[in-house]
Order: C-alpha cells, then sequence, then structure tokens
C-alpha cells in the first residue's frame, strides 16, 4: 500500500490532472478486454493442480497458449476501435498501455496464480511485489521527459514497468515448479467454457469500477476524468486488505463449497466481522484523509478530495458483494454470479451515460453507489432460496437416513 501511494502520488503530481485523465482513461477501457485474455485458464490452474500438483507442466502450458492466442486476437480487433473510440489519445500511447496491461500485468497474475496453484500463497504475493516497485522506479523517472513528451513517455516508462516483472516472474514459476508444456491437446472446450465464466464476471465488475472514466474523457473533459481517478485511486489502495482477504480465503471458498451454498455461507459469516470492522476503519480513515489530497496531489486536483468522501462507504458494499460473490462461486454458481454482475455493469454504464453529460464526475460517482448497491443486494437475495432449499434437501435427507 505504501509503495502504491508514492507511485500514485509522483504519476498524478508529473502528470497533472488532465494527462492523468487520459492515461486513466485509456487503462480503464482495457479493464474490459483484460479479463478475456488468457480466457479465464489462470482460475482452471488454480482448481485443477491444486487438486493434482503433477499435472503443473500440462496445464500450466495451456494457459500460456490461450493467453497469446488472446493477445493476438485482441492487437488485431480491439486496438484500432479503441483508437476510434478515444481520438484524442495518440495510438502509440494506447498501444503502450495495452501491452503494459494485458501482456505484462497479466503475466504477473498468471505467474502469481501458479503459486496460488501449488499452494503457496506467500510466495506468490511476495513475488508479486517486483511489479509494483518496478512501476514505482518507472513513475520517478517520469520528470527526466520533457512536459510537452511527459504522456508519451509515460507510457514508455509504464510499458517497461510492466513487461521487466513479467518475464522475472515467468522466470522463478519455471524455476520453482518446472517448464510449461506446450500441447494443444491440454486445451480442452470444458476449461474453455469454465473460464469464460470468470472472464466474464472479472470483466463486468472491471466495467463497474473503471469504465466510467473512459466515459469520462467523451462524455465531460480529461480533467475531470482526472479529478474521479484520483479520488477513486484513494478508494482503491484502501481496498488492498480486502483484497487480501479475498485472496487469500478464495481456494477455500471451493472446500467448503463441496457441501453446497451452506458451507460457503458458514465460511462467509466467519469472515463477515473482519469485513465489516476494516469498513469501518476505512471510512473514518478516508474521511480524515480527505481535506489533504490537495496537498498531496497539487490544487488541480482539489476536487479529489469530494470523490474520496461520497466515495468512502462503498468498502462495505465491495465486502459484502465479495463475500456473496465468492459464496456462489465456491457452490458451484459462477454462472448465475457472472450474470448479476454483467445486469450491473449494464446499469453502471447506463446511469453514466445519463448522469456525467449533467453532473460531471459527480454523476460518476452516483452511478457507481448505485449499481455496486443494487448488485449487493441482489446476489444476496439471490443467496437465500438456494441456501433454504439445499438446507430442505439436507433436513429430508438426514431424516431419511
Amino acid at each position: 500500500m505504501a509503495v502504491q501511494i508514492v507511485y500514485f502520488v509522483a504519476v498524478a503530481r508529473f502528470l497533472g490532472s488532465e494527462d492523468y485523465g487520459l492515461f486513466e482513461g485509456t487503462k480503464a477501457i482495457w479493464a474490459i478486454v483484460f479479463p478475456f485474455i488468457s480466457v479465464g485458464m489462470g482460475d482452471i490452474l488454480i482448481q485443477n493442480v491444486s487438486r493434482d500438483s503433477s499435472e503443473f507442466s500440462k496445464y500450466w502450458g495451456g494457459t500460456l497458449l490461450v493467453f497469446w492466442i488472446t493477445i493476438g486476437i485482441a492487437l488485431i480487433t480491439v486496438f484500432p476501435l479503441i483508437t476510434i473510440i478515444l481520438p484524442t489519445v495518440p495510438p502509440l500511447f494506447i498501444l503502450l498501455i495495452l501491452l503494459a496491461d494485458i501482456v505484462g500485468l497479466k503475466l504477473c497474475g498468471l505467474g502469481q496464480m501458479a503459486f496460488v496453484a501449488n499452494h503457496q500463497i506467500k510466495k506468490g504475493a511476495q513475488y508479486g511485489m517486483i511489479y509494483s516497485f518496478t512501476k514505482l522506479i518507472a513513475a520517478l523517472c517520469l520528470p527526466f521527459f520533457p512536459e510537452d513528451y511527459r504522456l508519451l513517455g509515460w507510457g514508455i516508462l509504464y510499458c517497461v514497468g510492466s513487461i521487466v516483472p513479467a518475464v522475472v516472474i515467468l522466470a522463478l514459476v519455471q524455476k520453482k515448479f518446472g517448464k510449461p508444456e506446450f500441447r494443444l491437446s491440454s486445451i480442452s472446450i470444458n476449461n474453455i467454457k469454465q473460464g469464460f465464466f470468470f472472464s466474464l464476471s472479472s470483466s463486468a465488475s472491471g466495467v463497474s469500477a473503471q469504465l466510467d472514466r473512459t466515459m469520462l474523457i467523451g462524455l465531460a473533459n480529461p480533467v475531470a476524468a482526472g479529478i474521479y481517478s484520483a479520488g477513486y485511486r484513494f478508494i482503491d489502495m484502501s481496498k488492498i486488505p480486502i483484497f487480501s482477504i479475498q485472496g487469500a480465503s478464495y481456494a477455500r471458498f471451493f472446500k467448503y463449497g463441496e457441501s453446497g451454498i451452506k458451507g460457503t455461507v458458514s465460511f462467509a459469516q466467519k469472515l463477515l466481522p473482519l469485513i465489516l470492522a476494516y469498513s469501518g476503519v476505512a471510512l473514518i480513515a478516508l474521511l480524515l484523509l480527505s481535506p489533504f489530497v490537495p496537498r498531496l496531489l497539487g490544487e488541480e486536483f482539489a476536487e479529489a478530495s469530494s470523490v474520496v468522501i461520497w466515495l468512502a462507504p462503498i468498502h462495505l458494499l465491495y465486502g459484502l458483494e465479495y463475500l456473496a460473490s465468492d459464496s456462489l462461486t465456491g457452490a458451484g454458481f459462477q454462472g448465475t454470479r457472472s450474470y448479476v454482475q454483467v445486469a450491473a455493469a449494464f446499469l453502471n454504464v447506463g446511469l453514466n451515460l445519463y448522469l456525467i453529460p449533467i453532473y460531471s464526475w459527480r454523476g460518476a460517482i452516483w452511478a457507481t453507489l448505485i449499481s455496486e448497491s443494487l448488485k449487493t443486494v441482489l446476489l444476496w437475495i439471490i443467496i437465500v432460496p438456494i441456501y433454504k432449499q439445499q438446507s430442505k434437501d439436507y433436513s429430508n435427507n438426514y431424516k431419511g437416513d
């Protein structure tokens, strides 16, 4: 968290509100595509290798094969489309951000998943810090570029700062677990279908969380996108402890899910007090921090303090949503979870289309709060009848025995 704070403050200060808005808006649009790179094969890797580690080379090779195939498809189809959607952003900058995120960041994530699949979560988390440190070094090099070329300079630094740690982490995976086996036979249609739902879910979450930054560029202006993105970045950084809990508990939801939704909800109840306590602490901390935002980032980001205040309660929504979502996934209802998240993403986009032209970044805030609230409530509403039905079936089976 400390590394990310320094990194974020450096990038925001050195780029300024307009260029920072262009960067975040460009980066955010890839959030839709990003989850479909490798089509959820990282989750399939964890699912299969965590049960039989001798299969690692086979599934790791299959994961990397699908990764490179989907990268090629994205470059041919999506990249030209984005240059049309964002005509004010240099195409070279768009390409650099694309390569940084869907190649560098994605490979780092897959490398960490390889460690998780082999029950070495701590090692995966530690090696993941390599990515954060290289991005920080890249940000500190930004002042060496003249102001007129700073946006493009940041694209180059951002790309290099993503690709280098990816290469390092891949080398660490190979050294620890062996070389991948590149065989098309290791890629089954069933795994692709399963992985698609994981990708769909992640993409919908990305749309809800980030696409508003891109929409602000087109429907308002880059400065509004910069203000909103800067305020939201504080929210993202303060979510790190919740992300950590989610990452550490993810595999256990599958274990508890062997007994159905009753098992996963029981596990979620154990995590609930921790989520509630942290949400309260984060709310207070963000409210206390908000007046200091202009001092950290500069006066041109003064309005970002209001973004921090309005979005401060979102931790509670996210925590409750994560418990409901992973309860469904662990119990075998990933498809149901995905459909809810997709519906919420469409709602978020619709609200942004209506509210941003009227209220600028304030409209994006309301769109986020409304769509996230409804998504969280709907996920728990879906769980209730499933839980009751499985409890009834269990009771009937018990009486029969």
